[in-house]
């Protein structure tokens, strides 16, 4: 799909405001402002969500009322129909509420009744910039009545946005865990744990941090080579080079976005992620960059990868299938006692919940609650 020239500007100009957060996260509001839009919506978010005790917090948001984003955290996460089936998709892909629920059910759900209709909220677009064993954190567009369900338009346009929403917020992630201990950059980035590369327009390395060092001495995940700096791994080079290739002065560049994590291995088959962040010309954040290290072209983070176990739940709905109804109703299971109460905390009627317990069953080849139970905890990888 060809892009007209001012929407490729429009694209530059959000792409350029979601780096600008890395170092002022107070611009956050503004930047979901213009995301929704560049992609139609009417609301937007980054929050979090934790499965194991229905806890959800929003983070940073644009176009929800204060008093429904209280709502939602004291009552309603774990009254979301796609709770917590969401949270087990795979970060960086982009999905739809009505592909986990369907819509005329979610339309019935005491959420969509009392915390998004009376907002005039009809679907919304998700991704999870990161999660772990059984939570997430996770970025969503949400869109109104007059928009309609989520289509391929907003899909494609949050896509061409997800990785830059992960990496940005995967950095500021790093540097935020130290910047209230210190005044400037050059401090913050020598004393986070994953090792920082600044390199300049030939990918020669002008500033490192002693983690970056450190990681240059061992020689088996990035080294120093003639041509820049280079990682290890040939198919993580290769995503490297063709991210630093890019002229992000040149807009149609922006269409073909690199990973927002480089997966890579040592010699000792420890896994390793890098972000890699590219500083547009004329940035707040290139400026910044550049009183550490001259000439800044990007900013290369490395780090041991988090390993993330699967959670019993999220193994059981993979190995037997399940439904996201049925992992809503699994996930009750375990943590409460009774069917009624399961029906009372799903907003959902006795007979479903039983229906969705008979169906697990056939599916689990058990016949009993507890033998499910067992089943589940078991699975816990």
């Amino acid at each position: 799909m060809r892009q007209s020239q001012a929407e490729l500007d429009g694209l530059s100009d959000v792409i350029g405001s979601i780096y600008e957060t890395v170092l002022d996260e107070t611009l956050w509001p503004r930047t979901l402002q213009m995301i929704c839009a560049y992609t139609g919506g009417q609301a937007s978010r980054i929050y979090w969500r934790d499965a194991s005790n229905g806890i959800g917090e929003t983070v940073y948001s644009w176009g929800i009322d204060p008093e429904f984003i209280r709502l939602y955290r004291e009552k309603f996460v774990t009254l979301n129909p796609t709770y917590p089936a969401s949270i087990f998709i795979k970060p960086g892909e982009v999905f739809a509420s009505s592909q986990l629920v369907a819509h005329d059910a979610f339309q019935t759900s005491r959420f969509f009744r009392e915390w998004a209709a009376p907002q005039g909220f009809f679907d919304a677009a998700i991704f999870n910039i990161q999660r772990y064993e059984a939570s997430a954190a996770a970025f969503t567009v949400i869109i109104g009545d007059h928009y309609g369900l989520v289509d391929e338009r907003l899909r494609i346009r949050l896509r061409r946005l997800a990785p830059h929403i992960q990496r940005a917020a995967l950095i500021r992630r790093e540097i935020g865990r130290q910047e209230k201990r210190v005044r400037s950059l050059e401090s913050a980035l020598n004393q986070v744990e994953a090792a920082v590369f600044i390199l300049g327009p030939d990918g020669v390395a002008t500033w490192t941090n002693q983690s970056a060092q450190t990681l240059l001495a061992r020689g088996d995940v990035v080294r120093e080579g003639v041509q820049g700096l280079g990682l290890v791994d040939p198919a993580a080079q290769r995503l490297l080079r063709d991210a630093l290739a890019g002229d992000v002065a040149e807009r149609e560049v922006l269409l073909h976005t690199y990973p927002a994590l480089i997966k890579m291995t040592d010699a000792e088959g420890t896994d390793w992620i890098a972000y890699l962040m590219l500083l547009e010309p004329n940035s707040s954040t290139k400026t910044a960059f550049e009183q550490v290290g001259r000439s800044a072209r990007a900013a290369l983070f490395i780090r041991r990868a988090e390993a993330v176990p699967s959670s019993g739940i999220e193994a059981c709905a993979v190995l037997y299938g399940l439904t996201p109804g049925e992992v809503r109703v699994l996930h009750a299971a375990v943590q409460t006692h009774t069917v009624a109460e399961m029906a009372l905390t799903l907003d959902i009627s006795p007979n479903t919940v039983k229906k969705h317990l008979q169906a697990i069953f056939a599916k689990m080849g058990v016949s009993r609650r507890a033998a499910m139970i067992r089943a589940v905890l078991a699975a816990r990888q």
